[in-house]
Parts: C-alpha cells; sequence; structure tokens
C-alpha cells in the first residue's frame, strides 16, 4: 500500500469515527428532556443506517435533517413503545397481586413476556425502515412485524447482539455510554436490519418494500 493510499484510509477511518461518536454524542444530548427520545434515536439510525448498505455518512449532513424530518413518526413510535411497556408492567405488578393458579398465572406472565419480546424485535426493524423508506406509520408497523414472525431466529438473534454492546458499556468507564454505546446500538440493528430488509427492495433506489 502506497503512502497516499495509506494516508487516505487512515482519513477515512477518523472521519468514520468522528461520525461515530459525534452521533452519539448528539443522541444523548437530544434525549436529554426525553421526549425528544425517539427523534434523537431516528436521527442517530438515519446517520449510521448508510454504512449498513456500504454508503457513505457525514453526521452533521445526516442527523439534524433526519430529526427534523421523521420527529412526528418518530414520536408516535415513542408513545407506542410507552403504551405497551406501561401494560407488560402493569401486567406483571398485578399478577403478584393476584392469587392465581400456578398454571393460569404460568401462562399469562408468558403471554405477556412473548408480547415483550415481540415488541423488542419489532423495534429492530422499524427504526431502520423509518429513517430508509417513507412509509405510513401503520404500514411500518406493520412491515417489522412481518420480519418478526417471517425470520424469528435471525431476529432473536439480532437482539441478541444489540445487547452485546450494552452489557460491554456496563463493564467499562462511563464515558463510553456517552461516546459509544448509542451508535454502536444504532449500527448493529441497522447492520443486521438490512439483511433482511434487503431481500424486499424492490427498486434499484432502495426507496421502497414489498408489502
Amino acid at each position: 500500500m502506497t503512502r497516499p493510499q495509506l494516508s487516505a484510509g487512515m482519513s477515512d477511518l477518523l472521519d468514520r469515527a468522528g461520525t461515530f461518536i459525534l452521533a452519539n454524542v448528539f443522541w444523548v444530548l437530544l434525549s436529554i428532556p426525553l421526549i425528544t427520545l425517539p427523534t434523537a434515536t431516528a436521527a442517530l439510525f438515519a446517520t449510521l443506517a448508510p454504512w449498513a448498505r456500504g454508503k457513505e455518512s457525514e453526521v452533521f449532513g445526516s442527523f439534524f435533517p433526519a430529526a427534523r424530518q421523521h420527529w412526528r413518526k418518530a414520536t408516535l413510535i415513542g408513545l407506542l413503545d410507552l403504551v405497551i411497556c406501561g401494560w407488560i408492567v402493569l401486567n406483571l405488578s398485578i399478577f403478584r397481586l393476584m392469587a392465581m393458579p400456578v398454571p393460569l398465572a404460568l401462562l399469562s406472565q408468558s403471554v405477556t413476556l412473548f408480547v415483550a419480546l415481540i415488541g423488542l424485535m419489532v423495534n429492530l426493524y422499524i427504526w431502520p425502515l423509518l429513517v430508509m423508506f417513507d412509509l405510513p406509520l401503520r404500514e411500518l408497523l406493520l412491515t417489522a412485524l412481518k420480519f418478526v414472525f417471517v425470520h424469528p431466529v435471525w431476529s432473536l438473534a439480532l437482539l441478541v447482539m444489540a445487547l452485546v454492546p450494552v452489557i460491554v458499556s456496563l463493564l467499562l468507564p462511563a464515558a463510553i455510554l456517552v461516546l459509544a454505546t448509542a451508535s454502536a446500538i444504532a449500527l448493529v440493528v441497522n447492520w443486521g436490519a438490512w439483511r433482511v430488509i434487503q431481500r424486499y427492495v424492490i427498486t434499484d433506489e432502495h426507496s421502497t418494500v414489498e408489502g
């Protein structure tokens, strides 16, 4: 490898590292009010999604434009996630207070945990779909749900892979949470989701997916 090639490779690596870290920092800052957490998440996924498809991305040209573009749908997705989380927590709390027969209690808890698992796996697809395609919210939800049931093994494996950065960051200094954890999760999820999504893309420009 010649010196110019080495220099260009190092420059590209530093540029990607800067995008990766800045996207994470921007996500943390934009998430502080909590109500803007879904918007920040959509912006983060939009910034790193091109990497999953072998394309380039620039944080300043992607993060904030994506936040403005996707905040409505992202907020609705966040509210839906919040409702599901509330339902799951309420159900599990009620089960502990009710004197239910053991088989019925186990069945009820299993159904609740199954819904929780499905909800987590749906989120693996809905955020990449949101930033990659201009689809109505209902179609985003249905498409993500179909992917989960058509590709259950991969979806479960992707969920485990997405949890790895969280577990690793808990073992490292707290600064890693600010600098890398969210970006690492988004990059893993974008990459894993795109492995499924690309099978259903029906245009060369990746503008829509088959229903």
